[in-house]
């Protein structure tokens, strides 16, 4: 495209701005538009080389790396999942030393049940002795010498009438 083509009032902002950073670097400064003069061979190329830049330019778009797209996605996850170790973690924590006073429950309930089955297995064996030691006891007609568990009593001949009344009258 020449300098002086009129469809260059309509190209890009990247394409002039490309172009005056060229202009400058060559020292050439602005052009002025006032003179038609017929352009060079060496403009014509830096104006080709400026257009194929500008294609480039326009048709390649700016790629983000995606690693790091996902790696900030990744961030809250994991976060989350940082939080939910610590938690199950607790948890467990929590759980085993639920277990491990559940089971010295367990031990100390065991331990008073067998005491207890003890105890009573002793007092059995002594009611036993007693009741065998009566036995014998009844057995030999040694009554006055042996303890008796029951206070012998005399009981009355008969049942005497006049220390009681009656409260209610026959119906007739």
């Amino acid at each position: 495209m020449p300098w002086s083509d009129p469809a260059r009032r309509f190209e890009p902002a990247e394409d002039v701005q490309l172009r005056a950073e060229l202009r400058d670097l060559l020292g050439l400064g602005p052009v002025m538009t006032s003179s038609v003069s017929e352009p060079t061979a060496e403009l014509n190329a830096l104006a080709d080389d400026l257009r194929r830049e500008a294609q480039h330019r326009s048709r390649t778009e700016r790629k983000r790396p995606t690693w790091g797209l996902m790696a900030a996605a990744a961030l809250p996850l994991l976060a989350t999942l940082a939080g939910l170790g610590t938690w199950g973690f607790q948890q467990k924590n929590r759980a085993d030393d639920l277990a491990a006073q559940a089971h010295r429950q367990e031990q100390e309930l065991t331990r008073l049940a067998a005491t207890h089955a003890s105890e009573v297995a002793r007092e059995r064996q002594a009611k036993e002795q007693v009741q065998q030691q009566l036995q014998l006891a009844s057995r030999k007609g040694n009554r006055k010498a042996e303890p008796y568990l029951v206070i012998p009593v005399e009981k009355p001949l008969r049942v005497m009438g006049d220390d009681y009344q009656r409260v209610k009258q026959k119906p007739q």
